[in-house]
């Protein structure tokens, strides 16, 4: 797999204006405290992000490089500059929207007795977003799949979105409590119950206003088999070459890309617990916490423009990975509406949930000696992570073997294993100077990666990665790939591999994979001599990454490049994908699924002063 003459360029230019108004007041009734305030925010926005506006195209090899044969072509031009003048486009951001985002709370804190205190509180928040996007008549106008019967996902026909989202009032009640069970702060039980209420991205909102359709118009050729057509001049130029968006090609179809956003999308909510017990004895101070998250409302993306007919390889005995086929059999999904090259749905899910048990102690000694030391573990589950800028790379990016309706996999924040402490010593020289050195360490289980196909897709979507199958055995694999020792050296791959082989006969999850665990230890000497008055001046000397300091093969930072979204290549590339039949594939043995921090991975030193007055 080659990405060869990637030539992505955008224009970007955001204005932001905001107004921000915060105000609570606080009175006493008796045992109750009430609190009542409001927060709010008003943004005036101008988007003018412009994807591949020069056009962005990509190869599968270096010989079609070199033979000008690519295997994707896209690109965003405006519909009313003939001239594509990207300062125009800069200067003048065609997207202008605003946001308002308005909140009221109330909470009460009752003193129900000496040792229990409940907090109830209500929240209200309101997302306003005063104008929408223009919906194009291609959009209210289109006839939609009639083959598509849900097979694999299902949607808001585009002729059925009206731009009903938002612009409502989301409620948030919660309950804390503080229990102190002998009176005397020895044994308190804590925690607190409620939903709560987040934000997006205003950049999505940015595309949907400027991927409309009406302002902007895109273009995505898609070669899914053997690139066989020869790029000659600029595809953004009219008449420039055979790609060009409205060659007749193309069936005469000036076609365009829209982003929409779900009726009745609404933003991020949770229902989140959590309940700990803090036990003090000797000096000591036990603490255990568990924390449950439940999604209310999370994000999903989908690539609606996409015709549900698919088959499956005899392999995926279990159907999980669908194969979206062209109308003459091969890898290559189907239009849905030849109008549109591709319709990107922001829509809402309540699948996703976490949880972690965190247990901590602590302690400080009269000698001067202190410490503390947690640990925690805990699983996150999503559907994806929404950090892409725009709702193409979060579906696009997003590893799944179902990519218009994922299933449930490990988030990219999923934390499993995290200790972290400190241990302090300070000594007092006398009123004046007093010298404290503390240790800061964390350990923490690698970050999460998917091992699959990079750039690439075996499904015929047009997604830049996919998850992969492993053979159950060394005889399946020599039907998949013929060549040579190619199966017997792929299968010892995945027997060198703890995750791999626990995938044989199946296929990898989304970051399924984990890089070496993370540890770190930074040391800290700080001095501080005493003025007069308040007055006082400290002069601090730290080591970071001290473990790197003793030893140069310790304190290294493992992480997965997140081009891909994390994305590790297996090593696998399609060879053939037939119109019946199951597919062939080449091998060839990958890099490393993660990469060192050459800087974070290396000791440093830096001396500090401080003057306080």
């Amino acid at each position: 797999m080659f990405l060869g003459n990637d030539r992505e360029a955008s224009v970007f230019n955001l204005r932001q204006k905001t107004f921000e108004v915060t105000d609570n007041f606080t009175f006493y009734a008796g045992k109750n405290t009430f609190t009542v305030g409001t927060h709010n925010e008003f943004y005036s926005i101008d988007y003018g992000f412009v994807n591949s506006p020069n056009g962005r195209i990509s190869y599968r090899t270096p010989a079609d490089f070199l033979a000008q044969l690519p295997n994707r072509v896209r690109g965003s031009y405006p519909f009313g500059d003939a001239s594509n003048n990207l300062d125009n486009q800069f200067n003048n951001p065609y997207a202008h929207f605003n946001v308002n985002l308005m909140s009221f709370y109330v909470q009460d804190d009752i003193q129900l007795s000496d040792r229990l205190k409940l907090s109830p509180g209500i929240r209200f928040d309101y997302t306003g977003l005063p104008n929408k996007p223009t919906l194009s008549s291609q959009v209210t106008n289109s006839a939609g799949d009639p083959t598509n019967m849900g097979t694999t996902y299902s949607f808001t026909p585009l002729n059925q979105i009206t731009n009903n989202y938002l612009n409502n009032v989301q409620i948030s009640p919660r309950l804390g409590f503080n229990f102190d069970v002998n009176g005397d702060k020895s044994v308190v039980i804590r925690g607190g119950t409620g939903l709560f209420t987040g934000r997006i991205p205003f950049a999505w909102l940015g595309y949907a206003f400027y991927n409309n359709g009406v302002g902007y118009g895109a273009y995505d050729f898609n070669n899914n088999a053997t690139a066989t057509t020869k790029l000659i001049g600029d595809p953004l130029v009219p008449n420039g070459g055979v790609l060009i968006n409205n060659n007749p090609a193309n069936g005469g179809v000036t076609r365009t890309q829209v982003d929409l956003i779900d009726n009745n999308f609404k933003m991020p909510q949770m229902f989140r617990n959590n309940i700990a017990v803090d036990y003090t004895v000797a000096g000591y101070k036990i603490t255990v916490e568990g924390l449950y998250t439940k999604v209310i409302q999370d994000l999903k993306f989908q690539q609606v423009n996409t015709k549900d007919v698919v088959r499956y390889y005899s392999y995926d005995t279990q159907h999980q990975q669908p194969i979206y086929v062209s109308s003459t059999g091969t890898a290559g999904a189907q239009r849905i509406d030849n109008n549109f090259a591709n319709a990107y749905l922001l829509s809402n899910t309540n699948k996703g949930y976490r949880y972690s048990l965190t247990a901590q102690i602590q302690k400080n000694y009269a000698a001067g000696f202190g410490f503390s030391t947690a640990y925690t573990y805990g699983k996150s589950y999503d559907l994806t992570n929404g950090i892409r800028n725009s709702m193409e790379s979060n579906w696009q990016l997003n590893q799944s073997l179902t990519p218009n309706d994922p299933q449930l996999a490990y988030s990219n924040f999923d934390i499993r294993n995290r200790i972290v402490g400190t241990i302090n010593y300070r000594k007092l020289w006398n009123p004046r100077n007093a010298t404290t050195v503390t240790l800061f360490y964390a350990l923490q289980s690698g970050t999460p990666f998917s091992w699959g196909y990079v750039n690439r897709t075996v499904d015929g979507t047009g997604q830049a990665n996919s998850l992969a199958y492993i053979p159950k055995d060394l005889a399946e694999a020599q039907k998949l790939l013929p060549t040579g020792t190619q199966a017997t050296d792929f299968m010892a791959f995945v027997e060198s591999d703890s995750y791999l082989k626990t995938r044989k006969g199946t296929f990898t999850e989304r970051n399924g994979g984990r890089t070496p665990w993370n540890n770190t230890m930074d040391l800290r000497f700080l001095h501080e001599f005493k003025l007069k008055g308040r007055q006082s001046v400290q002069i601090s000397y730290d080591i970071i990454n001290f473990l790197n300091l003793l030893d140069k093969k310790l304190g290294y930072s493992y992480f997965s490049p997140n081009t891909f979204n994390s994305t590790a290549s297996i090593g696998l590339s399609p060879a053939t994908n037939p119109g019946t039949g199951d597919p062939t594939f080449t091998w060839s043995a990958p890099a490393a699924p993660y990469s060192i921090d050459p800087l974070g991975s290396r000791w440093q030193m830096q001396i500090g002063a401080r003057y306080t007055f």
